[in-house]
């Protein structure tokens, strides 16, 4: 019974702590200086200049943990935040902040991935100012 018992609240601890995780990571991202990602950049949050940079609300930007793309395999992969945005009707822009090693330790949030999608196509940039010049072309 004690096996079964301990089973159970390893279970519910679990459940209860990577929901907490997951919040802790998205709140380093999201206060994350953006001048720590590209020093050309100001230094304010990344979520504020999401904000900026869109022309959207706070509470348009979509933010998931994830996997950073690599761990459908199979392979250990580090924890990515990353922040969506839509631009258009079929184009989203993606921003991808790499926030904890393949161990869950907390790193350094800093750039994996940035890219946009129209339709089944995207398009990956290489600097966040890049990327922001692309996100920008699209609202004007």
């Amino acid at each position: 019974m004690k096996p079964l018992r301990s089973c159970i609240v390893v279970c519910i601890l679990t459940v209860i702590a990577t929901p907490i995780w997951g919040q802790q990571l998205l709140g380093v991202a999201k206060q994350a200086p953006v001048a720590s990602l590209d020093s050309t950049l100001p230094t304010i949050s990344l979520e504020q200049w999401l904000v900026d940079l869109a022309g959207v609300g706070k509470s348009d930007i979509h933010w998931e943990v994830n996997d950073c793309g690599e761990g459908g395999d199979g392979r250990q992969a580090p924890t990515c935040v990353e922040a969506i945005l839509t631009l258009t009707a079929d184009t989203t822009a993606h921003l991808s902040l790499a926030v904890a090693d393949i161990n869950g330790k907390h790193v350094q949030p800093s750039i994996w991935d940035l890219a946009i999608g129209a339709g089944y196509s995207f398009t990956g940039f290489k600097t966040l100012r890049e990327w922001a010049v692309a996100v920008r072309g699209h609202h004007r």
